[in-house]
């Protein structure tokens, strides 16, 4: 069973808002050069401590992000802010643990601020979507523009020999540990989405959704697309099927970076669900 569930902070971007809410600022015949608003998108990383063994659900950016580590328009259009505990294996120590105590770290998708510190969980199984993996790396291959994957970043993770293991597109549902589920929605926000769902005792359940829905108004209803996505018509079956497993399992969907909803959670290491 699962005994508590942090939710870290793996930094703070800055971006454009339509990078998350499509068409959130739009001209008229009153205002031909409607401005954008500059967004805070906050990363988080979750941890959940089972009977099993611990499992974490994405890593965060690396914390040399904005010096070496991401290419330069990476750095333009979503800088990222670090505050001194913004880093899962700082946050790690602080409960005891170190990054080969992690039995499974899970990533949604491969994106720099998902899976920008895979590099440190060398023992850990790591579970992606195969279809994820697959095209991650054919981008990575033939040397093409890699947007929000980073080159960096995948060169560590081929450096350092990672224990992956990947679901395939016909699993569905996986029952990775008594209280926690992934599910695998496919394409979307990237070409392979995975979701967790985490049952607690005390605090009931949680759909970790990541970026299949980045914020509250992805979510709707009405659905409202994101600024950034490889399948809309994907994005959309994702978001109604978080809908019905929400109803069915009364849980809480937590919003990949969703800047309100982030205010008034409760963050780790101090804080926790259970």
């Amino acid at each position: 069973m699962n005994k508590r569930m942090y939710i870290f902070s793996g930094g703070m971007i800055r971006c454009d808002m339509n990078n998350l809410v499509c068409l959130s600022t739009l001209g008229d015949a009153n205002c031909h050069e409607a401005a954008s608003i500059w967004a805070e998108s906050p990363i988080s990383c979750f941890l959940i401590e089972n009977d099993e063994g611990l499992v974490l659900f994405d890593t965060g950016a690396h914390p040399d992000a904005m010096t070496t580590r991401w290419d330069s328009e990476n750095r333009r259009k979503t800088p990222v802010e670090f505050g001194k505990d913004d880093f899962i294996v700082s946050n790690l120590r602080e409960l005891g643990y170190k990054p080969d105590d992690v039995k499974y770290v899970v990533l949604s998708h491969l994106h720099e601020d998902h899976a920008g510190c895979l590099e440190y969980f060398t023992k850990s199984k790591v579970i992606v979507s195969d279809v994820e993996l697959a095209q991650t790396m054919r981008l990575y291959a033939v040397n093409k523009g890699m947007a929000a994957y980073i080159r960096n970043d995948i060169k560590q993770w081929l450096n350092v020999g990672l224990d992956w293991n990947t679901i395939s597109e016909d699993e569905t549902e996986i029952d990775l540990m008594d209280g926690v589920k992934i599910f695998n929605f496919g394409s979307g926000h990237t070409f392979g989405m995975l979701v967790m769902l985490v049952s607690l005792g005390r605090d009931g359940c949680f759909i970790l959704a990541s970026d299949t829905l980045n914020t509250a108004a992805n979510y709707g209803y009405p659905i409202k697309y994101p600024g950034c996505a490889y399948d809309t018509i994907g994005f959309v079956k994702t978001a109604e099927k978080i809908h019905k497993l929400a109803e069915k399992y009364h849980a809480t969907v937590i919003f990949g970076h969703d800047g309100e909803q982030y205010k008034q959670v409760k963050k780790g290491p101090t804080e926790w669900y259970e």
